[in-house]
Formats: C-alpha cells, structure tokens, sequence
C-alpha cells in the first residue's frame, strides 16, 4: 500500500446525520475515530445535525472521513460538499453514491451492465403472489423492511413509488467487502449469514448473538470465485472508492446467485462484516481506515 496519509493532515470523522441510521452512523464513527486518535492521527469527530453542516467547512479539514449512514451520506449529499469545496473525502463519489443508494435503479443498471440476476420487482400490485418482501428504496441497515402474506397488510404498509415489492428469494444470505487502494480492486472474502430471528433484520444485523458468520462461507469453491469476480466487477462498474459491501442470496432450489443491494457505506463497529473480513484478510482495523482514506487522496 503506498501510504499517502501522513500525520499532519486534519481529519474530520463525520458521523451521525438525521437518518433511520444515526444511531449505527455514530458507532461507526466513534470506532474510527478512536482507532485514528489512538494512533497519533490529527482527528475530529464532528456529531452532524441539519443545523450544523456548514461548520465542517469552517474547520478546514484535509480530509472528511464520511461515516454517514443513509440520507446526506450513502446518497452523495456531503461528498458533493466536499467535492464542491475541493476537499478530500473518503468514500465513492457523490454520483456514485446516488445511484447505489437507489435500490431500484442500481438493479437496472447492473442488469444492463453485467446481466447480474436480482429478485423480481412486482410492478402490478393485482398479481401479486404472496409472501412478499416490502422495502424502501433508498435506505440500508435492513430498516423499514417488512415480510407480508396477504393484501390488506400490504395496504397498511405501502404508500408511494419510495417502496420497492420483491418477490422472495430463500437461501443463503452471503455479502463481500471490496476494497479499492491505488486503483487496485481487491476483494476480501465471502461470508455466509445465518440469523436466529426470522429473517435478517437491523436488529440482527446489531445485536450479539443474533447472527452468525461463516468465513469462508460453505458454498462451493465455484460459486466462492465467482462471488468475489462478479463483486470486483460491480464495484468497478459502478465507479465505487474506498470500500463497498455487496449483499446476495443463493437460492435453495436451484443454487442461482442473485444480487440484493450495494452498500457504499458499509458499517465499521465492532460487529460489522467489513472489518471481519479485512482481518481474514490480515488487514488490521486501522491499515483498513487507511485504505479508505488513501483511495481519496
């Protein structure tokens, strides 16, 4: 890795925001922030709020560690701050950002892209064959997702084109962090996911013990290469920096891979995916942050 982050840059770790996802945002933020201050960085941890954005600027930082979750941070707000501002920001770009925020038109693309199957959309709410998956279109950390048997609780639920319908797709849960450091696109593992709630929801995504890892996962070497192809492969054509995490499903019936959705802004607690599998990797917490931040530099 050829390190351009020196010690003398002013960091600013910009984390908690106004989403669903503040609450995760400042433990991502806070890890990163004590992993740099604990090893001599220049650093700030700046709390977000609407009232405040413009104070980041003041600061003057070299470099914005974007640890937002969801709205202003995975959708590209505070990237295109920055990059207005010609400030360095860790991250993929602000169009970038826009496009893999939005669940529905990121599955178009890479369609087109890279064919990549994904589960069907269901546009005709009179054909609807049950049980379903409810989801919001722009959002991560599983909030807002609903599993539903019958109409009259999807009518309670939807309320406008902000809601995807999908069909369900049972199998294997299995994600990939792809890293990008010096225009080098490397992925580091793929990981199965089993869950003890139902499905895997934000509450096992964030609670000990609610979900298990398997890395490697029990898939066979096949499927494990072209896991982590097809995930090198979506990073680059959809432009991503830094990091991404990429969410499939590989369906019990017959073994298909289909692709979920794309996360630019993959979680850095304690408990997160993204740090796990940068350590099978053998890459230390604080060499991971430093990959982010060189690929902005």
């Amino acid at each position: 890795m050829i390190d351009k982050l020196n010690k003398s840059h002013k960091i600013i770790v910009v984390a908690g925001g106004w989403s669903d996802e503040r609450e995760i945002s400042l433990l991502s933020g806070k890890n990163v922030y004590n992993c740099l201050k604990s090893n001599k960085y220049n650093v700030k941890f700046f709390n977000l709020k609407k009232n405040n954005i413009q104070k980041i600027l003041q600061l003057k930082p070299d470099i914005i560690f974007n640890s937002l979750h969801g709205e202003y941070g995975e959708d590209g707000g505070l990237n295109s701050l920055a990059q207005k501002n010609k400030i360095n920001i860790s991250h993929s770009g602000a169009i970038t950002s826009a496009l893999c925020f939005n669940k529905r038109l990121l599955k178009k693309y890479l369609k087109k892209e890279l064919n990549i199957l994904s589960p069907n959309e269901i546009v005709e709410k009179n054909q609807i064959e049950y049980p379903v998956i409810l989801k919001p279109n722009w959002g991560g950390s599983s909030k807002g997702i609903c599993y539903l048997n019958n109409t009259k609780k999807l009518k309670k639920k939807i309320n406008n084109t902000q809601n995807l319908i999908e069909e369900i797709v049972y199998g294997k849960e299995l994600t990939v962090t792809v890293i990008e450091n010096n225009k080098k696109i490397q992925a580091l593992g793929v990981t199965e996911i089993e869950f003890s709630n139902k499905h895997y929801d934000y509450i096992a995504k964030y609670t000990k013990n609610k979900s298990f890892h398997f890395l490697p996962a029990r898939i066979s070497k096949l499927q494990y290469k072209f896991l982590m192809e097809i995930s090198k492969e979506i990073f680059r054509v959809c432009n991503c920096k830094g990091i991404a995490r990429i969410d499939f499903i590989m369906c019990n019936k017959n073994e298909r891979i289909y692709f979920l959705e794309m996360n630019t802004h993959p979680g850095l607690t304690k408990l997160s995916l993204a740090p796990e599998q940068a350590n099978y990797k053998g890459i230390s917490y604080l060499n991971l942050l430093k990959k982010i931040i060189n690929s902005s530099l």
